[in-house]
């Protein structure tokens, strides 16, 4: 039976006291079972359920969505309803009419495991983290927290370090953090300022009769700005020749992700369209004819919507490499004089031009004539008022907050202070990153890190060499690759920073600067660095993060591995935590990393970081299989009651995670006395997290990671020692037969 091995489960129940038949006493117990009914022997069989507390409260799935309760099981189904877990079992809403399939039954089964987190069997995840999930908060204004996330969103070292900074700025670094803040934090002149900043800019569009004279603007505002609103060029790095950088084409795009827009209903439409309509407002249109624009906003990008490539297809290098000549570009825009668009860039012209996007690409193409001059009139308002707006006065932070809640299902607001902390650590990375590495950065989690690369790449090639399923050719081209891995650690060597604004002043208030001036100035120099990069070969040596973020990196381009300083910190890494703790921190990240480089999208890049084939065919055949099983692995699997995961989208950070838990085991039983179940707590423990279900919705849309649960629970129902070291078997919520036990690295 599938409730044989549940905690709070009774063994002693009979049939007759789960199910209690009809009106006459019949059990019918070859009668197909309504979702109704199924609950209520749900509930029967686990002797009530518990109203649902931190974690499990945050993602439940709301009652009231349910309109359809039997009379006679209203009162029965109250306390299944108030557990949160009564979702459709393929993410979609269900009636309680419905018949339910056994597969049904078991994701119910399942949801009532992660509302008890009382047995590792059944789900270990819950189980693992249970205290700290039912006792999770989520601080004012954060979507969401963790054990990798309140790493990420602790200011309190920055903010230490800005302070200091702003007291008594003693050199560049620390002059321009000085301005930049004390600019963000003037409420007073920003307030004064309201709009006229950017005023000329919305008059002028509003002025306009043709695209001609939108054309007029958005050069002006290139020049002015910084700012390629609607349509315009940069620069990249070359897949193909990744010591080169090459021209990129790009126009503008829905804000929003296919699913909202099918859904074309809901919160989440409702809080972007009050948000749009708020902002213009703000600007100066009347509550009716703002919202009236709104919609029409709405329905430009939901039309352009389809058009674009699904999430995962961004990190295909086969789907978002499209070479273009000027020549083809020109004859999709036979109305933009696209000469001058490229001038606006700086750059110089090379008829090799990159477009990411091509269906959307022709999908804008369309607007640029004068019958849409009134939609790309809207488009720029619209464009113009969310990109600077938050340079500006307060109603504009106001509106992005409260759009913020709504559509994430947030609480509360961060403080000014740490908003302009997150600001700084945006703006001048290089600048706060020199500070944190002096402060904070320590050079024995470098080497232990350094270390545990090197272990680990020694177990991917003796891993490699024991595939089945690949051919000695590949094998060595495989090898290779890891040979020439590169590996950063820390934050940059002397003349690798950045130094975006190296020579730029940012002015006070004092100097006559502004929060918006000062911005422009960043955005200008950022342009101009793109320009002096032009026809020099690719730095492999620049870091793509700053020194102090919780992050980490496989960059295929360069195929590299990159650590910054601010991942190394305990809960991640400690050097007083144990081996096993560390691996199953820290390490799981290392390992994930590596294996990035042979996921879907990494494996099309050589050792030298180009995009090309180094597979046989039939070995890449074989892998392509084991892409399939893995997309098969995770597709359905639920991380809250009607929230599952996208194996396709999510593929190429689940084959990393499957790969990283076969390298930190294999690490682990290397040591002389290996604790195994210390590690797998430790993993469970790394991806403990919790957020609102509005926000875990939209992770699960976008997301190309699995949601946390599933990082550290799913990938170790792949891992046969796992089942050996909790005793796991069939019955058990956490089984799996060994066929369904995925490996590919």
């Amino acid at each position: 039976m599938l409730l044989d091995a549940a905690e709070g489960y009774n063994p002693d129940l009979t049939p007759e006291l789960v199910m209690h038949g009809d009106e006459d006493g019949d059990l019918n117990v070859d009668a197909p079972v309504t979702r109704a009914e199924a609950l209520a022997m749900l509930n029967r069989a686990f002797g009530g359920l518990p109203a649902p507390v931190g974690d499990n409260a945050r993602k439940a799935y709301p009652a009231s969505n349910f309109t359809d309760i039997p009379d006679w099981a209203r009162e029965e189904l109250k306390p299944v309803f108030a557990a949160g877990i009564v979702a459709g079992t393929s993410g979609t809403t269900a009636s309680l009419s419905d018949t339910v399939t056994a597969g049904q039954l078991q994701k119910f089964i399942q949801r009532v495991y992660a509302l008890l987190g009382s047995n590792f069997k059944d789900d270990f995840y819950a189980t693992v983290n249970k205290t700290w999930l039912d006792s999770s908060v989520l601080k004012s204004g954060t979507p969401i927290s963790g054990t990798l996330y309140d790493l990420m969103f602790d200011t309190e070292p920055l903010t230490k370090l800005i302070k200091q900074a702003i007291q008594a700025p003693k050199n560049e670094d620390e002059k321009r953090i000085s301005a930049l803040y004390h600019n963000i934090m003037d409420w007073d002149a920003r307030n004064a300022a309201g709009l006229a900043p950017i005023q000329p800019y919305l008059d002028a569009v509003q002025n306009a009769k043709t695209l001609d004279d939108l054309m007029a603007i958005k050069h002006k505002m290139a020049d002015e700005l910084a700012s390629n609103i609607l349509i315009g060029f940069g620069l990249t790095t070359d897949a193909k020749d990744s010591t080169q950088y090459t021209l990129a084409f790009s126009t503008f795009s829905p804000s929003l992700t296919k699913e909202i827009y099918a859904e074309d209903g809901g919160a989440k439409k409702d809080a972007y369209l009050t948000y749009v309509q708020t902002v213009l407002q703000i600007a100066g249109q009347d509550e009716a004819s703002a919202r009236a624009d709104a919609n029409r906003f709405w329905e430009m990008e939901k039309a352009l919507s389809p058009n674009r490539l699904d999430q995962q297809e961004y990190g295909d290098i086969d789907k978002i490499y499209n070479v273009y000549t000027m020549e083809q570009l020109k004859a999709l825009f036979p109305h933009v004089d696209l000469d001058a668009v490229f001038a606006d860039s700086g750059l110089a012209f090379s008829d090799k031009i990159i477009v990411a996007d091509t269906k959307l690409l022709e999908a804008t193409a369309s607007y640029f004539d004068d019958a849409h001059v009134e939609d790309l009139k809207l488009l720029m308002r619209v464009s113009l008022l969310i990109s600077f707006g938050n340079y500006l006065s307060r109603d504009f932070w106001d509106a992005s907050d409260a759009y913020q809640t709504a559509f994430l299902g947030t609480e509360g607001s961060l403080s000014d202070e740490e908003t302009a902390t997150q600001l700084i650590q945006a703006l001048l990375s290089d600048e706060l990153g020199h500070l944190y590495v002096k402060a904070y950065f320590s050079e024995k989690a470098k080497a232990d890190v350094e270390d545990m690369v090197h272990d680990f790449i020694k177990i991917y090639k003796e891993r490699i060499q024991k595939l089945d399923w690949m051919s000695d050719a590949t094998k060595k081209k495989a090898i290779e690759k890891l040979d020439t891995m590169g590996v950063k650690v820390g934050y940059p060597d002397d003349g690798k920073w950045n130094d975006l604004l190296r020579g730029v002043t940012l002015k006070t208030k004092a100097e006559g600067g502004s929060y918006f001036d000062n911005m422009i100035t960043i955005a200008k120099a950022n342009k101009q660095l793109l320009i002096d990069w032009q026809g020099k070969p690719v730095d492999k040596g620049l870091w793509p993060m700053s020194a102090y973020t919780v992050n980490a990196c496989y960059m295929a381009t360069n195929n590299e591995i990159v650590f910054p300083a601010g991942i190394l910190q305990p809960p991640m890494y400690d050097v007083n935590a144990s081996r096993e703790e560390n691996l199953g921190g820290i390490g799981y990240v290392i390992a994930h990393e590596i294996t990035h480089a042979f996921d879907n999208n990494g494996a099309k890049f050589d050792k030298n970081g180009n995009a090309t084939d180094w597979w046989t065919a039939e070995d890449y055949a074989a892998f392509q299989k084991l892409c399939d099983q893995a997309v098969s692995f995770y597709d359905g699997v639920e991380s809250a009651p009607g929230i599952p995961c996208n194996g396709t989208l999510t593929l190429s950070e689940n084959i990393a995670d499957l790969g990283a838990a076969a390298c930190i085991l294999e690490a682990t039983k290397m040591e002389s006395n290996p604790d195994l179940e210390t590690l797998f707590r430790t993993m469970a423990r790394t991806w403990a997290s919790t957020m609102p279900r509005e926000t875990a919705v939209y992770y699960a849309q976008i997301d190309v990671h699995a949601p946390d649960k599933l990082r550290g629970s799913r990938v170790l129902q792949s891992l046969d020692d796992f089942y050996e070291v909790f005793d796991i078997q069939p019955g058990d919520g956490m089984y799996l037969p060994p066929e369904d036990r995925l490996s590919i690295w």
